[in-house]
């Protein structure tokens, strides 16, 4: 058995070395998986964040149709693309809206329910919009009357050039679990 003498200068060396051999190693696999983590959740928070930060306002018309596609009285689901959506967006950039000619004027709600965003079904024979995912009910004018939505559809523009019709969107706002005017 071999007994080595070790000085007090060199002990302290080799106790400050391998300390902080550790911290580089330690600091370099949490750096690089802070990395990786940031390289993975920038896409997925882009995603839900960016229509939060987009611009309000009204976007351009759209063409949906012709008269001879809307008879009076009938409610007629329509696709439009919505404004600000980005090309790579493909499907995911089209939007739907229920478009009603009554006599005299036009309705056409946004179909997405103001409570979690689900997709609202017309009723034909009520006229009520119906959201299936938590009960959620608008009456014929987009009304929320029962349920957790606390805020209408949002009502879309609609304008006739002729015999095309139109359809104006805005962006659209973002289903909501408060009151408007609450924090």
């Amino acid at each position: 058995m071999s007994d080595t003498h070790v000085s007090p200068e060199t002990a302290g060396q080799d106790e400050t070395r391998e300390p902080s051999r550790r911290k580089l190693l330690i600091g370099l696999s949490l750096g690089s998986g802070a990395l990786a983590a940031a390289a993975a959740g920038y896409p997925v928070a882009k995603a839900v964040l960016d229509p939060a930060f987009q611009k309000g306002g009204r976007g351009g018309w759209q063409r949906i149709g012709t008269l001879a596609d809307f008879p009076t009285g009938k409610t007629v689901l329509v696709t439009f693309i919505r404004p600000g959506a980005r090309s790579y967006g493909g499907d995911i950039k089209k939007d739907t809206a229920y478009v009603t000619r009554r006599p005299g004027d036009w309705l056409a709600l946004h179909n997405v329910c103001m409570h979690l965003g689900c997709p609202v079904r017309h009723q034909e024979g009520s006229g009520l919009y119906f959201c299936p995912c938590h009960g959620g009910v608008y009456d014929a004018e987009g009304v929320n009357v029962a349920g957790p939505p606390r805020i209408p559809l949002q009502r879309l523009g609609v304008r006739v050039q002729g015999q095309e019709v139109q359809l104006q969107s805005a962006a659209m706002p973002l289903p909501t679990l408060t009151w408007p005017g609450e924090s």
